[in-house]
Formats: C-alpha cells, sequence, structure tokens
C-alpha cells in the first residue's frame, strides 16, 4: 500500500498555492430534494455568468435538456450554494438548454444511479467523489472519456490518473478531496499534532465513526499512523491481519473514546458542537470549509490528522469528478456542459465559496483553510481503483462500530472484517 502513496504525485494532485468525495465526501442521510428543471436565468449576484460559463471560447451555445444528480445539500449550505450559481452561470450562458438538478442524500447517491443507469439514461450526469466509480466503470455504467484527454490538459495529471480504471477515463475531475483536523483556535492555540497530544486534548476533540457518517472513511488516515495496511498490492487480499496496524489504530480509538474523545454517528453533529464552541476540533473535508468559515470566521484553522507511532495521518485523497451515464441519450451534450461547469472561472466560485481544491489549473487561493487541506494531503493516500477495495467500506464500518460502541476487541473486529471482505471478494 505505501507504494501507492501520494509522494512525488502530490505536487500535480493539488495544483493550487501549492497545493480532492466519500469520501470521498462523506455526508449524513438527507431527505432528497427534486427540483423542477431549471430555466436558463440571470446568474446570481456578484456572478459573471458571460464569463464564467464558458469553457471554450467561440464554442456554440449548448441546447437540449439534461438531468444531473448531486449531493450538495448533505453537507450544509456553502458547497450547494456554490453549486447552484455555477449552474445558473452555464444556463445564463446557454439560453436553449434545460437542467433538472436533483439533490439525492449521500447515503444512497451511488446504489440509486447504479440501479438506475443500469435499466435507464437517468440522470445524464452526476457529480460526486470517486467511491464508486471503479465498479461502476466495469460494469458498463460510465460512458468512457477517454477521447477527451487532449482537452483537459489544464487538469491535474493526478487527478486524471485517480479517474482511470483499466486505462481509461471515466470522469471529468472536478476538485480533490481528503480529510484534515479543523479545529477552532480560540479553544485549541496549540492543535495536537501527534497521537499521544489528541489522548491529552480528548475531551475537547471529536471523531466521526457511525455508518451514516462513513467510518471506515475517516479512519483510514489512522492506518498509515499505525503502520497498517488494508489490500495487499500484490493479490487485493485482505492484508489487515498481516501486523498489528489496524487493530492498533482501532485500539487507539478506544482509548481516545475513554478519555473524553467525542464519538459521532455524522459530521453534521460534530460541525453544530464545533460551531457552538461545546468542540474545539474534529476530523473532516473541505466540503465543510464554507459553513464552518461563516459561523467561526478568523478562529477556524485547519492542520493534518494525528501522526502515530508508524508515520503520519494519510487520508485517502481522491477527486470528486462528473460522471455520465452510459445509458444516457445526451451524453454528448452532458460531456460539454459538464465541461463548462468545470472552467476554470466557475471552479474559482467552488474556491471561493465552498474552500474546494479544484483539479483544474489556475485558480487562485486566499484562503488559509484551503492552504491547510493542501498540507494535510502532502501525506495522503491516493484512493485505489482496485475492484476488492468495494468489498472495504461495510466489514471495517462494522468493525469500527463494533470497537467503539460494543467495546470489541479490535484484533478480533479486524479478523471478521478481513475474512468478510475476502469472502465478499470471492478468496
Amino acid at each position: 500500500m505505501r507504494s501507492m502513496r501520494l509522494a512525488s504525485v502530490l505536487a500535480t494532485l493539488v495544483v493550487v498555492a501549492g497545493a480532492c468525495s466519500t469520501a470521498a465526501t462523506t455526508a449524513p442521510t438527507q431527505a432528497p430534494t427534486s427540483q423542477a428543471p431549471v430555466q436558463s436565468a440571470a446568474a446570481p449576484t456578484g456572478a459573471a455568468p458571460s464569463t464564467a460559463a464558458s469553457t471554450v471560447p467561440g464554442a456554440s451555445p449548448l441546447s437540449g435538456t439534461l438531468t444531473i444528480w448531486e449531493a450538495y445539500g448533505a453537507s450544509g449550505v456553502a458547497e450547494k450554494d456554490a453549486f447552484d450559481q455555477i449552474l445558473s452561470n452555464v444556463l445564463a450562458a446557454n439560453p436553449g438548454l434545460k437542467v433538472t438538478d436533483v439533490d439525492v442524500p449521500f447515503n444512497n447517491l451511488f446504489t440509486k444511479f447504479e440501479t438506475s443507469a443500469a435499466s435507464s439514461g437517468v440522470p445524464d450526469l452526476y457529480i460526486a467523489p470517486n467511491d464508486s466509480m471503479a465498479k461502476e466503470a466495469r460494469a458498463g455504467l460510465l460512458k468512457d472519456l477517454t477521447s477527451l484527454l487532449p482537452q483537459l490538459t489544464n487538469i491535474s495529471p493526478a487527478a486524471i490518473k485517480a479517474d482511470t480504471v483499466d486505462g481509461k477515463l471515466y470522469a471529468i475531475p472536478e476538485s480533490i478531496k481528503g480529510v484534515a483536523l479543523f479545529y477552532n483556535t480560540a479553544l485549541l492555540p496549540t492543535p495536537p499534532a501527534t497521537t499521544a497530544d489528541w489522548l491529552k486534548n480528548a475531551s475537547k476533540l471529536g471523531w466521526v465513526y457511525g455508518a451514516n457518517g462513513g467510518g471506515a472513511y475517516y479512519l483510514w488516515g489512522l492506518f498509515q499512523a499505525f503502520g497498517g495496511t488494508i489490500l495487499d498490492p500484490n493479490t487485493g487480499k485482505c492484508a489487515a491481519t498481516a501486523n498489528s496496524g489496524v487493530a492498533d489504530a482501532l485500539a487507539w480509538l478506544q482509548q481516545a473514546k475513554a478519555a473524553g474523545m467525542h464519538m459521532y454517528q455524522n459530521d453534521n453533529l460534530a460541525k453544530a458542537d464545533l460551531i457552538s464552541g461545546k468542540l474545539a476540533g474534529f476530523i473532516d473535508g473541505p466540503w465543510q470549509t464554507g459553513d464552518l468559515q461563516k459561523a467561526l470566521g478568523s478562529k477556524l484553522a485547519v492542520t493534518p490528522g494525528p501522526t502515530g507511532p508508524k508515520g503520519p495521518f494519510g487520508p485517502l485523497v481522491a477527486p470528486d469528478g462528473y460522471y455520465i451515464n452510459a445509458n444516457s441519450s445526451n451524453a454528448d451534450l452532458a460531456i460539454q456542459f459538464a465541461l463548462q461547469m468545470d472552467s476554470q472561472a466557475n471552479e474559482q466560485i467552488f474556491a471561493d465559496k465552498a474552500g474546494h481544491i479544484p483539479a483544474i489549473s489556475g485558480v487562485t487561493f486566499n484562503n488559509p483553510i484551503s492552504q491547510g487541506f493542501a498540507n494535510a494531503y502532502k501525506t495522503g493516500f491516493p484512493r485505489p481503483t482496485a475492484k476488492q477495495l468495494d468489498n472495504y467500506w461495510t466489514p471495517f464500518g462494522n468493525a469500527l462500530a463494533a470497537v467503539i460502541d460494543k467495546g470489541t476487541a479490535p484484533a478480533s473486529a479486524v479478523a471478521t472484517a478481513c475474512q468478510q471482505m475476502d469472502k465478499a471478494n470471492g478468496f
């Protein structure tokens, strides 16, 4: 696993200011909001649709009807507001284009898409982390976008690589995401740097571990810190029992809970406590930047997760992107729409309003929070596209919950999860 680490490619992965869902943006369940088709309209105040919407100067305006799914409503107001502004920009530049935008709960997004796409052309496209990209690509649900590569020279090569499965490109990368420690400098002037520091400050800190909060996603960063490995790079088998690192990571979380660390079923609960002052810090991703910065202002800061006895915190780092339904009858239109949504000017909006770390070059950052995430990604772990990873999430999410909620012995929980993962993968 360590051979797959970002290392030298990180400089190209994080393309701005020295600096991308699963999480992966991980968001709690929220009721879906189906919206009527968004007609072309003037862009919101402060937007510049004539310059922000176009990717290819002089290109013919787009015309037709599309449906896009996204899950930005699940992670707060800022991401959804930024997305809505960008969509309005594109529609203003393309009066003949009609887009139905459906906000789908993140927990249901991938399974809902897979069920729908297998039998229909709805949605035409969706935007999300690459959590299920490899599985969906191998199932024939995503359109092969390899022919677009000559047009995508302004996108991070490592983001392109992360959206490539078996030599073919299956997404137009939008941003780079991973997790780090958000903290309130008024409550925690010196942030904890090591796992030992975290234990000393446990009563001030929080951790997202519940199934609805994507616990197995947040957990990943601790594997590197404790020297643990999930996938054998040669066989694809579960390697978590080959040494004690994964179990040690879970044991540390048990210790942290016993020392008073707040444990959360989802990240929005932790966010509310950070805003109210009940909590001084918790691990999460840039999708929370807009809301947290609005609430805490200059008191908000970001630093990498805890360094452990075997190395630095190694969060999964992967791109969000636009995925085109292979069964869409409007695939070409969907591609051109996604390219306009992904323009430099529109990505500047995502960066300024929602804290995204765009995969596209040319976006400037004036936000120290974005720089904080950029620094955290330097020790990140590139999300593997190995098909065996599809069966990591449920067994290890259950193992984490068992360790935290039931006090299950970490080594036993890891052994069970590994057996379940291998069985699901046919080993």
